[in-house]
């Protein structure tokens, strides 16, 4: 990890349909190292964690020296890094930029899996801005993937939206025969927006391997069927999950923004 001083706050990304989101990034590198992350497709990321300890002075500097994106700019939180990672309660670099943040025309969006449950303690500024901030909160932390009803996110996601706080949930990728899909659907909020994506490895990031190798470890008895989906491209537990939930209005598929 190494700490280090930035003159951007703003990123971007590039996202399956080709088109981009404006980011931000309190840090360069993730501690949660998600086998099948996209980001793995860079060789360089994450090999160190980069702690942009002065992004919230810049961020603000730039918003009032006009040299923002514009009022009104979806601004995403949490793409080269999981904002709530461990972190985060060290540095606190994802509050700061919500303290500046929060007063002002923007529609931000915080994107993360953490399973600490550190984002509840950002719920007295979720509840303060301007613009109702809105929390894709993941639920495929490979740390809880074989926990159904039980895993943390979901009893976090149900907590914020008690809270009046806007919420979706991603199950982006399904973890396919260790999660019970049924279950975590279930046990949430029946308003909370649901998205659910297949398992998608890129052999850039020797992502196949990886997932493999994680299977191998933690749930052998998965290997064959793993060993299909992974280097055989069998997607027939996708399609069981798309007919059972293609009538669900709380449900989207993130297959057809990805081109299947």
């Amino acid at each position: 990890m190494k700490e280090i001083k930035i003159s951007n706050a703003f990123g971007k990304e590039m996202q399956p349909d080709n088109t981009f989101v404006i980011t931000l990034d309190g840090y360069d590198g993730c501690q949660l190292q998600c086998p099948y992350c996209f980001q793995m497709k860079n060789s360089e990321w994450s090999k160190e964690i980069f702690i942009r300890v002065n992004i919230a002075e810049v961020l603000d500097k730039q918003i009032k020296e006009n040299q923002s994106i514009q009022k009104g700019t979806d601004l995403f939180i949490g793409s080269l890094s999981d904002p709530y990672m461990q972190l985060e309660e060290t540095y606190q670099l994802t509050r700061e930029m919500l303290e500046v943040l929060w007063d002002k025309e923007y529609s931000v969006h915080i994107v993360t899996k953490a399973d600490n449950r550190l984002i509840l303690r950002d719920l007295d500024l979720f509840k303060r801005f301007r613009n109702p901030i809105k929390i894709l909160l993941g639920l495929s932390n490979l740390k809880q993937a074989a926990k159904d009803a039980d895993n943390t996110n979901i009893a976090v996601a149900n907590e914020l939206k008690s809270h009046g706080v806007d919420v979706d949930v991603f199950i982006t990728p399904v973890i396919p025969y260790i999660m019970n899909i049924d279950s975590m659907i279930n046990a949430l909020d029946s308003e909370i927006k649901i998205y659910l994506d297949k398992l998608r490895v890129f052999k850039e990031g020797n992502q196949d391997k990886k997932m493999y190798d994680w299977v191998k470890k933690e749930h052998p008895h998965y290997l064959r069927q793993y060993n299909k989906i992974l280097f055989e491209k069998d997607e027939s537990y996708c399609t069981e999950i798309v007919n059972k939930y293609k009538l669900n209005d709380r449900i989207t598929f993130m297959l057809d923004l990805w081109g299947r």
